[in-house]
């Protein structure tokens, strides 16, 4: 048996998703309770892969003959970047969470042109729904922040983890060759 059919054989086993999604859902409520932790863990992981990335674009600029000066550019943001969110996990923490309240207003208020331009179009209501809910979300992150900071990244991070976990389970309920 080559390891192509023992992969899908590892992924189509009905069972074995379910048990990975009731792991994944276990652990997306468990890391709920502790969002701040999450978040944080996240910021500092996130400055890591920043730094790893910039080391490698440092290996482009001695290995590549094109766009040197881009890689050397690439390399020291990068680096940059990484390092300050390894040295300083809150305040990265805190600025990151201002840039999600912003994107969500700013993302709530095209909506909302959105749905008001195409007002008497078929999903309208829906687009509206969406602008509004966007424009609330964003609004609480701001209005709260900087102590929004200490629960918003992980909070998503969890929740993602918890919707994922359901998707993953109901996918393999709905398997047939179980």
């Amino acid at each position: 048996m080559n390891s192509d059919s023992r992969i899908h054989r590892f992924a189509g086993n009905p069972w074995l998703a379910a048990f990975l999604a009731v792991l994944e859902l276990l652990l997306g409520f468990v890391l709920l309770s502790f969002p701040y932790l999450l978040g944080a863990s996240a910021v500092w992981v996130a400055g890591f892969v920043l730094v790893v990335m910039g080391v490698l674009h440092l290996v482009h600029v001695f290995t590549r003959s094109e766009n040197r000066g881009w890689s050397f550019l690439s390399f020291v943001l990068f680096v940059v970047l990484g390092v300050a969110m390894l040295l300083q996990p809150v305040a990265s923490m805190n600025l990151l969470t201002l840039v999600i309240g912003i994107a969500l207003l700013t993302g709530g208020v095209l909506r909302l042109i959105t749905a008001f331009a195409m007002r008497r179009k078929a999903g309208s209501t829906w687009r509206f729904f969406n602008a509004v809910i966007s424009l609330i979300l964003g609004a609480m992150v701001v209005w709260s922040w900087p102590a929004s900071s200490m629960w918003l990244i992980g909070t998503i991070i969890a929740v993602e983890m918890i919707f994922s976990g359901w998707a993953l389970l109901f996918l393999a309920l709905t398997q047939q060759d179980a």
